[in-house]
């Protein structure tokens, strides 16, 4: 099985990569907003006079973050998922995540571009969003500063570091992810031949980190 985590800042081009790279491997794409904004759409009626929009996006940005593994478990981890996994807290929430779907290792593809082109690209398109989302033309937004110091891939797995500046080489990028994947289940074939049934395959493939360049 292939698993895929599409990881970056708002405005790094993750959406559009997800939706690529999932094709080019054959395999679904969950996306986070996706599923954020249909629940919008169906449970609008359930938001609370109580519930400022900022409280209404985290509430189904929760759910929607939790569907994505639920999907993955149904997929039998053959997925890429596609969300902005940033910060601390992040790494033991996919984890977490991860092992709930039954995953043991998964393969990160960082979306790699400055801080002010990601903010300048997201600003640019704040009108265009689903209402659900609760930033607004011109106001202040206190994450970027947040963002600037602990925007960096999880590395719960290998990570693709890919240029989100210019094109992406996604056959490129899909052959290595999948070259990735062989490599790390014939290591684990190996390990359970020799050790017998006992071994965990989870512990079979040690993580490789890999960069990755477009051309």
């Amino acid at each position: 099985m292939t698993t895929v985590l599409v990881n970056g800042l708002p405005g790094s081009g993750k959406s559009t990569l997800g939706r690529a790279l999932a094709a080019e491997l054959g395999l679904p794409l969950f996306s986070k907003d996706a599923v954020k904004e249909t629940l919008a759409d169906r449970l609008a009626a359930l938001r609370t006079p109580e519930r400022d929009r900022w409280e209404w996006s985290r509430v189904l940005g929760a759910a929607a973050g939790e569907t994505l593994w639920t999907l993955l478990r149904d997929a039998r981890g053959a997925a890429v998922l596609e969300a902005p996994w940033l910060g601390d807290p992040a790494r033991a929430i996919v984890r977490a995540g991860l092992d709930a779907a039954g995953v043991g290792r998964a393969q990160e593809v960082w979306c790699d571009v400055p801080l002010a082109l990601a903010r300048r690209r997201f600003e640019e398109r704040i009108a265009r969003r689903h209402p659900v989302h609760p930033e607004r033309p011109g106001e202040p937004d206190d994450r970027w500063a947040a963002w600037a110091r602990t925007a960096a891939p999880l590395a719960l797995g290998p990570v693709h570091r890919v240029d989100t500046t210019r094109p992406v080489d996604v056959p490129a990028l899909a052959a290595a992810i999948a070259a990735d994947a062989l490599t790390a289940a014939a290591i684990a074939a190996d390990a359970l031949t020799a050790a017998g049934p006992a071994t965990n395959p989870r512990d079979a493939a040690a993580p490789r980190g890999v960069s990755f360049t477009s051309q």
